[in-house]
């Protein structure tokens, strides 16, 4: 083979790679994309509705019994929650039926189980914002303790904004 022929293989063999690469690359931030933007502007359905309090934005946590970040998570919780202004408070959501966690008596801990699945997110742990009428303004996937507080600045210059 010549030298010629063999480099045009070689370049056709890495250009395909690529191609395969971008495709599969634009595929996953793709479903990121769908999984942030999912439930966002949907009212909670009638089981949820125990979540929220009326006339405040709740934080919503959907954490799981087997994720090791979901307790990093409640630990964030914990010290942010004393501090929220009076018309935004917490709700942990969790699948575990004896969650037993430390947390502030401001924040709800909700271990039902049609709770629980009826927050439609694609992701454990998430944290949603929902307004005081029960739509969802709000989702992201919770991957640190930082993510929690970060949203806890969100929802409460999202306060500020609407006075």
């Amino acid at each position: 083979m010549e030298p010629t022929t063999a480099a045009l293989v070689i370049l056709f063999v890495l250009v395909a790679l690529l191609a395969a690469a971008g495709a599969g690359l634009f595929r996953r931030v793709r479903e990121l994309e769908l999984a942030t933007y999912n439930g966002v502007g949907v009212q909670l359905p009638p089981e949820s509705l125990s979540i929220r309090r009326a006339g405040a934005t709740t934080l919503v946590a959907k954490i799981n019994r087997r994720c090791p970040i979901c307790d990093d998570v409640v630990e964030a919780i914990a010290k942010l929650a004393p501090e929220l202004p009076g018309d935004v408070d917490f709700a942990v959501v969790s699948d575990d039926p004896a969650f037993d966690k430390a947390l502030p008596e401001n924040v709800r801990v909700i271990t039902d189980a049609k709770v629980w699945n009826s927050i439609n997110v694609p992701y454990t742990p998430a944290l949603l914002v929902v307004d005081e009428h029960g739509t969802v303004v709000f989702t992201t996937p919770a991957g640190s303790g930082e993510a929690v507080a970060t949203l806890v600045e969100r929802a409460a210059a999202r306060k500020e904004d609407s006075l």
